[in-house]
């Protein structure tokens, strides 16, 4: 054993119980640092803390660094209806997300298929929001789907205006 294998065994954490509702919520949240990412890149703890902040009321609860790092790693049991609302807000996912598998999974296929437009440099795609809204995860799983493999382009097909048939 090397001294930095031993380092790594003495600054271990302890065993943590695991709540199967904690780990769920985190895994929700981790979900929204992963899709949701107007930057272009994924948002540090930091930044939805202070995201919080800056659009926070006065009644608004108060959110750590640390206390958000629990809430994603699945160790924080428990949260406030305030502490979801607020990270829902900054995300700009119901309430009804973080405890709602329904909802949850609807979200997520919406999250999906932006960012597999985004990926894929679509903008020119303009879907009606009554139309997303009422589409169920598996008819916006394969809209995703279809982005991605557009995305991958063909190499064998014909230059654009060029007949396939007759190579003119």
């Amino acid at each position: 054993m090397t001294d930095e294998d031993t380092a790594r065994s003495e600054h271990r954490e302890p065993d943590v119980p695991t709540d199967p509702e904690a780990e769920l919520l985190g895994r929700r949240i981790e979900y929204l640092f992963t899709y949701v990412q107007p930057l272009g890149r994924r948002y540090t703890l930091q930044e939805v803390v202070d995201g919080i902040k800056k659009s926070a009321g006065a009644n608004d609860p108060k959110l750590s660094v640390g206390r958000l790092w629990s809430l994603v790693k699945g160790r924080a049991s428990n949260p406030t209806v305030g502490t979801l609302r607020v990270l829902g807000e900054f995300f700009g996912v119901p309430l009804a997300y973080f405890i709602d598998d329904e909802v949850a999974e609807r979200v997520s296929a919406q999250l999906s298929l932006i960012a597999a437009m985004r990926a894929n440099d679509v903008r020119s795609v303009a879907l009606r929001a009554a139309a997303v809204a009422t589409m169920s995860a598996q008819g916006i799983e394969a809209v995703r789907s279809l982005i991605e493999q557009g995305g991958k382009g063909d190499d064998d097909a014909p230059p654009a205006g060029e007949d396939p048939s007759t190579g003119r």
